[in-house]
Formats: C-alpha cells, sequence, structure tokens
C-alpha cells in the first residue's frame, strides 16, 4: 500500500524529470558546432601554401622555416 505522501514524492521527482529532460533538448537543439566545415581549411591551407610559396623565392627560405611560416599563416586565420 503507497501511502499519500510517499505518491506525492514520485510526481514530484517525475515532474523535475521532465523539466530536467526539457531543458537538456532545448539545449541541443540551439547548438551549434563553433568548428567550421573543413572546406574552410582546406581554402585557408591553399591560401596559405600560396602564400608560403610566393615569398621563399624572394627571402631564400629554409624548408623548416617554410613550414613555419605555413603554420603562421594558419594561426593568423584562426587554425
Amino acid at each position: 500500500m503507497i501511502r499519500d505522501g510517499q505518491a506525492t514524492g514520485a510526481r514530484g521527482w517525475s515532474y523535475v524529470l521532465r523539466l530536467l529532460m526539457t531543458l537538456c533538448f532545448a539545449g541541443c537543439a540551439s547548438w551549434t558546432s563553433p568548428t567550421p566545415p573543413s572546406t574552410a581549411f582546406d581554402d585557408d591551407a591553399a591560401a596559405c601554401q600560396a602564400e608560403v610559396m610566393q615569398a621563399a623565392p624572394t627571402s631564400v627560405l629554409s624548408e623548416s622555416n617554410q613550414y613555419d611560416a605555413y603554420i603562421a599563416c594558419l594561426h593568423d586565420k584562426g587554425w
């Protein structure tokens, strides 16, 4: 036999659980990924590669310096 107080407590927890689940699902529905699409990286990587190659003949950059310049360019673009 369930006492009146126990039934009220179960209904209260049920209400809280439904409220929390609703809030979680509502939060997930509006969340967007902060990561840009991979095509954006490909475009930025190609632009950085072209920039480094354009600078390489005029400044005689070593291979490691070219790589460092490429990485610095990507960092400047937010990668």
